[in-house]
C-alpha cells in the first residue's frame, strides 16, 4: 500500500505552493482523499499528476486527435472567453478610431521595421513616399 502524503507534503515534492496543490485537487487534475478533516494524497496519484496531461500529436491517431480539437470547452474555458469578449468590447468602445485603413497600418509598422534595422532612414522612406 502507498504511502498518504498532507497537501503540505506534496507541496513540498512538487515545489508548488499549498494553494496551488488545493487548486488542482479540487479540479480534479489531482485525485486526493478525505481522511478525518484532512486530505491525503496517495503517492502514485502524485506521480501521476506529474505525468504530462496530453500525449503528442505525433502519438494520436488521426480519430484521437480529430476528437482532441473539436472538443466542446469546459464550462470554466467557456466563462473565460465570455469574460475576455467583453473585456476586448469594453477598451474597442473606450478607445478613437485610428483613422486608417489596417492596409496603412501594416505598411507604416513595416516601414519604421526598416528604419529600426538600419536597412533606411526616415528621410529616404519619406522621399519615397512623396
Amino acid at each position: 500500500m502507498s504511502e498518504l502524503l498532507t497537501v503540505n507534503e506534496v507541496a513540498r515534492r512538487l515545489r508548488l505552493h499549498h494553494m496551488t496543490v488545493r487548486r488542482q485537487i479540487r479540479s480534479g487534475r489531482l485525485r486526493a482523499v478525505r481522511v478525518g478533516r484532512g486530505i491525503r494524497v496517495r503517492e502514485e496519484d502524485m506521480e501521476a499528476f506529474m505525468e504530462p496531461e496530453v500525449r503528442k500529436e505525433e502519438e494520436m491517431s488521426v480519430d484521437e486527435l480529430r476528437m482532441w480539437a473539436y472538443r466542446m470547452p469546459t464550462p470554466a474555458e467557456l466563462a473565460e472567453r465570455r469574460k475576455l469578449g467583453k473585456e476586448m468590447k469594453r477598451l474597442r468602445a473606450r478607445s478613437a478610431p485610428l483613422g486608417m485603413s489596417t492596409a496603412t497600418l501594416v505598411r507604416v509598422a513595416r516601414r519604421s521595421h526598416e528604419v529600426l534595422y538600419g536597412e533606411k532612414t526616415w528621410e529616404e522612406l519619406i522621399a519615397e513616399e512623396s
